[in-house]
């Protein structure tokens, strides 16, 4: 199963790049975007796609946010030979300078009041976050790595016949790139993993974009309050300048009375 990227030199295993290293069937690769305007807190958007190799599919989603409202797109298709394709039905990502630019489309269609030809353009250098990887009833659930930047967008969006002009000047977002082994979705067969695999139990992952550097804040606890994986990060647009590490990020959560509804945080 050969493909076009098997042209490069890019190889990290003994098959071709359509096979991955393992053959756990919960590797993924997947991008993910977010997408605002500054001045108006009112509209947020969500794009989302990934590759489950091991599972022969591709999925993908859009979700915009307009007050109260939320409009979803959905789709998935079999995964071919070609993991460079990018194509979900209506929905396809170009990659149109790595670590830099990409494109992002959803076109018009039938089923939903939801369109957009945006593209994102960093403002910092791609940050690799701490591995994060976890093992569970001796079977390793998480092995992964994620890079994220922030960055600003440009093209137009239309919401129920509604056009947005998407101006980088007041448009922002952040996006991440993921790949590894982590749980996706798909029940664990009956047994001891389906009853005592606790998954994540408590996850704060916080990018925040200020006009001169951005921060990264991640935090993940086991089901005893014992940190997974953590990060406090000030990356800086000047690729020059090393990434500045915060220390040991903590929070306070605020819950309602006998409840794990969080309705405050620090």
């Amino acid at each position: 199963m050969l493909s076009p990227m098997d042209d490069y030199p890019v190889h990290q295993i003994a098959e071709p790049i359509r096979h991955v290293a393992t053959s756990d069937r919960n590797f993924y690769d997947r991008y993910y975007f977010n997408c605002y305007p500054t001045e108006s807190p009112d509209v947020f958007l969500i794009v989302g796609l990934g590759q489950y190799p091991n599972l022969g599919v591709m999925d993908a989603f859009a979700v915009l946010r307009r007050g109260d409202d939320h409009i979803v797109a959905r789709m998935s298709k079999a995964l071919g030979a070609d993991r460079t394709d990018t194509t979900v039905g209506p929905l396809r990502i170009e990659v149109l300078e790595g670590l830099q630019k990409l494109r992002v489309v959803l076109e018009p269609g039938s089923e939903y009041d939801l369109s957009f030809d945006i593209t994102f353009d960093a403002t910092i250098p791609a940050a690799l976050e701490p591995k994060h990887f976890r093992r569970q009833l001796e079977r390793v659930t998480f092995d992964t790595s994620r890079f994220l930047q922030t960055g600003t967008w440009t093209g137009s969006l239309t919401v129920d016949g509604e056009d947005f002009a998407i101006d980088p000047k007041t448009w922002r977002g952040n996006r991440d790139r993921s790949w590894g082994v982590r749980p996706v979705g798909e029940a664990e067969p009956q047994g001891r993993r389906a009853v005592d695999g606790i998954q994540n139990f408590f996850w704060i992952y916080a990018v925040m974009q200020f006009d001169e550097f951005t921060i990264s804040v991640i935090m993940q606890e086991d089901e005893q309050g014992r940190r997974i994986v953590e990060e406090a990060m000030r990356v800086w647009p000047d690729e020059a300048r090393d990434n500045e590490w915060l220390g040991r990020p903590e929070h306070e959560l605020t819950f309602c009375p006998d409840t794990r509804d969080v309705t405050g945080a620090r």
